[in-house]
C-alpha cells in the first residue's frame, strides 16, 4: 500500500515520535511511506531508512492546496493518514480534491470542524474516543481506539551502567530519593502543581531530589512562577532543569519514581515510558492516563490539580522500596504486553484496509 503521512509539527512532540515509529514499521511491513511535513521540522531529520519527504506549510490557499493535490495524484497513494491540527485540516482539504481517502488520528481532545469530514478516526486512547463521540460528533461507525506506541526496543537495552551514569551527571548520592517530571514545561502539563507540593514531600522525604527533563522558556510567565515557588520555599537546590536529552530512557530508569500531574493528557507517553523502564508512575486522573497505570499495581491515581495528594502520594512510595520495585516490573511487563508496537501497527494496518476497501468505486476511479 502506498500511504502519505502528514504531520504538521516543527519541534519534537508525541505526535511525531508517534509518526516516526509508526513508519519505521509500516516500511518494515512492505508498505511504502512519505511523510508531509514543513520545512526543517524535526522529522525530516529523523533517520528513517525508505521514508521519501516531501515539502509544504499547509497553507490553506488555492495555490497551496492546488499544487499539493497535484503531486499526491501524480503520487497515486492509496490512503492518506495525518497527524496534528493543521495537518488533520490540511488532510481533510486534499481529500475533497483528489479523492483520496484520509485516516486522521486524534492526539488530542480538542473541538474542531474537521473531524467529521475524515473518512476514518483513530483515537489514542479511549477517552480520547469518547470525547471524539461526544464533542466533535464523530460517528461510531468511523472510529476506534488504537493506543499511539513507542519505541519499546530502547528500553531493553538500559544497563546498570546508563544508570549510573545519569547519577554521576546528576551528582546526587546514593540515598537521594529521586523523582523525575519529563515533558515540556507548559501549563496543561501541570507541573506547578508538583511544585507547590514540594515542602510538605520535603518535609517527610529529606532526601528529595527532582529532575525535569523537556523543552522549557525562562521567558515564559508559567516558567517563572514555577521559579517563584522555588524561591519562595527555599528549593532551588532540590530541582534540576536539565531541557532536552536524548537518552530519556536511562534518566527515567535512575528515577525511583515517576510523576505526571498533568491537567489535560489525551494518552500519556511519558507514563508509557516510565513503566517500560520500570520506574512507577504517580498521574493524575485524566484522559489517558488510567489506561497506563493501574492503580495501586504499577502506580497511584491522583485527582488532577491538587498539590496535597500528590505529595501524599509521592511520600506513600518513598517510604517504601520494595512496593515501588514491584509496581516498576508490574508497569513494564503491562506495557510490553499491551503497548506492543508490531501488534499495534497492525492494527493501524487494518484500519487502512478497511478504509479503502470500503471506499466507493467511483471515488476510487476519480483517485
Amino acid at each position: 500500500m502506498k500511504i502519505l503521512q502528514i504531520t504538521s509539527g516543527r519541534n519534537i512532540n508525541g505526535a511525531l515520535t508517534y509518526c516516526k515509529f509508526l513508519s519505521e514499521h509500516l516500511i518494515a511491513s512492505g508498505h511504502s511511506i512519505t511523510i508531509l511535513c514543513r520545512k526543517d521540522g524535526w522529522i525530516e531529520h529523523q533517520d528513517i531508512p525508505g521514508v521519501k519527504f516531501f515539502h509544504s506549510e499547509m497553507d490553506r490557499t488555492v495555490s497551496e492546496i492546488r499544487r499539493v493535490s497535484k503531486w499526491v495524484v501524480e503520487q497515486k497513494f492509496d490512503v492518506i493518514h495525518t497527524h496534528m491540527s493543521r495537518a488533520h485540516a490540511f488532510g481533510v482539504l486534499l481529500k475533497l480534491k483528489t479523492g483520496v481517502p484520509v485516516i486522521a488520528t486524534a492526539h488530542n481532545r480538542s473541538f474542531q470542524l474537521h473531524w467529521t469530514l475524515n473518512d476514518y478516526v483513530i483515537a489514542n486512547s479511549n477517552a480520547t474516543c469518547r470525547y471524539q463521540k461526544r464533542i466533535n460528533r464523530v460517528s461510531s461507525q468511523r472510529i476506534e481506539t488504537v493506543h499511539c506506541f513507542t519505541d519499546l526496543q530502547r528500553f531493553n537495552n538500559i544497563t546498570e551502567r546508563c544508570k549510573r551514569r545519569v547519577l554521576r551527571q546528576l551528582k546526587v548520592r546514593e540515598d537521594d530519593f529521586l523523582v523525575g517530571l519529563v515533558g515540556e514545561v507548559v501549563k496543561r502539563k501541570g507541573h506547578i502543581y508538583l511544585f507547590q507540593a514540594l515542602e510538605k514531600i520535603v518535609e517527610a522525604v529529606p532526601n528529595f531530589k527532582l529532575v525535569l527533563l523537556g523543552r522549557f522558556n525562562r521567558d515564559e510567565i508559567y516558567v517563572k512562577r514555577m521559579r517563584r515557588i522555588l524561591l519562595k520555599s527555599n528549593m532551588l537546590g532540590r530541582v534540576k532543569w536539565l531541557g532536552l536529552r536524548s537518552n530519556v530512557q536511562d534518566y527515567m530508569a535512575a528515577f525511583d519514581l515517576t510523576v505526571v500531574p498533568s491537567i489535560e493528557e489525551p494518552l500519556g507517553l511519558v507514563a508509557l515510558e516510565s513503566l517500560a523502564a520500570g520506574t512507577p508512575v504517580v498521574a493524575s486522573n485524566t484522559g489517558g492516563l488510567p489506561e497506563i497505570i493501574q492503580h495501586q499495581l504499577s502506580g497511584l491515581i491522583v485527582p488532577p490539580k491538587r498539590p496535597a495528594a500528590i505529595a501524599d502520594a509521592v511520600i506513600e512510595l518513598a517510604n517504601d522500596p520494595m512496593r515501588r520495585f514491584k509496581m516498576g516490573q508490574a508497569g513494564k511487563a503491562f506495557v510490553f504486553e499491551t503497548f506492543d508496537p508490531e501488534r499495534l501497527s497492525q492494527k493501524v494496518e487494518a484500519v487502512y484496509e478497511k478504509v479503502v476497501g470500503n471506499l466507493p468505486a467511483q471515488r476510487r476511479r476519480a483517485a
